[in-house]
């Protein structure tokens, strides 16, 4: 055995380990979208684990049949690998829904071009290089069209796929100008064949930790959005919105322009005593959907605790944030949370703290500010937005 054989054995087993890694996690994940790519990935490289050795059997057996299968499994296993990349990146479930028979489909079609008979060795490469630079570029189309930052794992990723775009041009114009019939694996293989060689047997297994390393990535992003997220609304928690607000205040030092909310749920104890916690747990998830439906972009909601919610509004001129409150206090009032097919009737407090134009951003004393402004509104009466600080008299008694 020389050692460009040693070589290409070296590979196949590193193909081989990583598709055992990958089994065992698969195994091991407990999600089942993480697992679904996961499982996609682990099929690309088991497809190409088996293709190869399928390489190693003569043409003659079968009349080449088992070449053309082997040619299928190895574009087939690209087109799996490529289909879990596609699952990592956010799209719409259409998108993923019909991308796998685009992406599959010139493998399929590959497979019954080579079974035609009476094909000379040469044509068949041709329209193998063809298939496999036609999986690659419809596979990797929706990654480099993906705008926004991306992590390096993706980038990776994208660059080892369109490595292999250019390995497949490269082949198949070499087929144009040289006709091939196979390589040797002696004296007569050429450097575009040791390169693809090399190239498709070593890419998976780099690709193979770079999407590892992106899940990891993916998992990590995952598990700081639950520590930052309330359980019960899904909004950020009260850690959460204060370290998302402070880096907000800090955008707005220019303009000034800036309005913390605090907002109290009025009634909400009547709502626990009439019908339960678990009702009261749907108002607040309710009001939640609310706040979070009123938001602009750049701005900031969370549960400060227990029925108080905070939000900071950004942009807008002077009044725009006691309008945009009010809006949202009389959209609560007329039409009350529903939990379990019942109208349960709160009404929201609000009170309003501004950021003063040319001052720096305190939130410790914006929310002081808000804090007292709430509770001038409830002393009022409730129901009602103060955005200053007033004299108010109480409500007459019942």
């Amino acid at each position: 055995m020389d050692a460009w054989h040693v070589t290409l054995l070296s590979m196949f087993v590193l193909l081989a380990v990583s598709l055992a890694a990958m089994t065992w996690l698969v195994l091991r994940e407990q999600r089942i979208r993480e697992r679904a790519g996961l499982r996609e990935w682990t099929a690309g490289l088991a497809l190409q684990t088996l293709a190869w050795p399928l390489f190693a059997v003569p043409t003659s057996v079968l009349g080449g049949t088992v070449q053309a299968i082997a040619c299928a499994l190895l574009v087939a296993g690209y087109a799996a690998m490529l289909r879990a990349l596609l699952r990592s990146l956010p799209s719409t479930p259409a998108r993923t829904s019909w991308s796998w028979a685009l992406v599959y489909l010139p493998a399929l079609v590959l497979l019954l071009a080579l079974l035609v008979p009476d094909q000379g060795p040469e044509k068949r490469i041709a329209m193998f290089w063809t298939a496999a630079l036609l999986t690659v570029l419809l596979s990797v189309r929706a990654p480099l069209r993906r705008g926004g930052r991306r992590p390096w794992p993706e980038r990776a990723l994208v660059v080892l796929f369109v490595g292999a775009a250019l390995v497949c041009l490269y082949r198949l114009a070499e087929q144009g100008w040289n006709p091939q019939s196979g390589p040797t694996f002696g004296a007569g293989i050429t450097p575009g064949q040791q390169m693809a060689l090399a190239y498709f047997l070593v890419a998976p297994v780099f690709a193979t930790f770079a999407f590892l390393l992106l899940q990891l990535e993916r998992q990590q992003r995952w598990l700081e959005g639950l520590a930052a997220e309330d359980a019960l609304t899904g909004i950020h928690n009260r850690r959460a919105f204060f370290e998302l607000a402070q880096r907000r205040l800090a955008r707005t030092r220019d303009d000034g322009l800036a309005a913390l909310l605090m907002i109290d749920v009025d009634g909400f104890k009547a709502v626990n005593d009439a019908h339960g916690h678990a009702a009261g747990d749907g108002v607040l998830a309710s009001v939640a959907a609310r706040l979070r439906a009123a938001m602009r972009e750049g701005e900031v909601v969370g549960r400060f605790g227990g029925d108080e919610f905070c939000m900071l509004l950004t942009g807008g001129g002077i009044g725009d944030a006691a309008e945009r409150a009010d809006r949202l206090r009389a959209q609560v009032a007329a039409y009350p949370p529903v939990v379990d097919g019942v109208a349960t009737a709160v009404t929201l407090s609000i009170g309003i703290a501004h950021v003063r134009e040319g001052r720096e951003p305190d939130l410790d004393a914006l929310l002081a500010m808000a804090d007292r402004r709430l509770y001038l509104a409830k002393r009022a009466g409730r129901n009602r937005v103060i955005d200053r600080d007033v004299e108010v008299a109480l409500p007459a008694p019942a």
